[in-house]
């Protein structure tokens, strides 16, 4: 597979989430193409499992998708934070709980044709209250569904975010082998 040179690079808007570049690309002998990239610093999914087997998720209104969605937890990396501290640090926030056990599972990109965002997975168990206040601009409801349930509902389209749905699929992986 060729692996291409990027020969320029400019960015074209700063956010607070997310920046816009674009990339002039040379593919040799077809020229060369622009490419617009957009940068994320980055970002943790994790499925938390209580003690009774439940999966905490959550729902929230999602203003790109103009509709609320049923979510695993997850959140942007901090400048020069580790993804088991944003884990835990999410966690606190979206459901009130930390975790005495984190399982990293790899991660993904959300969507790699146009974004650098990488997602890294966990499972969270060994829960115990640990509410920490959130982003005022969130709210946020907890949503406790049984394993069995939330792949019924990936099933039905009742989930339709990508990370939950690549989220509930590792799970399933690290359930089958163990």
């Amino acid at each position: 597979m060729t692996q291409y040179s990027t020969v320029g690079s400019r960015r074209i808007f700063e956010g607070r989430v997310v920046n816009l570049r674009v990339d002039t690309i040379d593919l040799g002998s077809h020229g060369r193409v622009e490419r617009e990239v957009v940068e994320h610093h980055g970002a943790v999914v994790m499925a938390p499992v209580d003690d009774q087997g439940r999966l905490l998720m959550v729902r929230q209104y999602r203003h790109a998708a103009g509709q609320e969605l049923l979510e695993l937890p997850a959140g942007t990396l901090e400048p020069g934070e580790s993804p088991e501290t944003t884990a835990q640090r999410e966690l606190r926030e979206e459901i009130g709980f930390s975790a005495g056990r984190l399982v990293p599972m790899g991660g993904f990109y959300s969507a790699p044709g146009f974004c650098d965002e990488y997602l890294h997975f966990f499972i969270a168990t060994d829960l115990w209250p640990d509410p920490k206040p959130g982003d005022v601009d969130e709210e946020i409801e907890v949503v406790a569904v049984p394993l069995h349930e939330a792949d019924e509902l990936a099933r039905a389209g009742k989930i339709i975010d990508g990370k939950t749905l690549a989220g509930l699929f590792l799970l399933r992986l690290k359930q089958e082998s163990d």
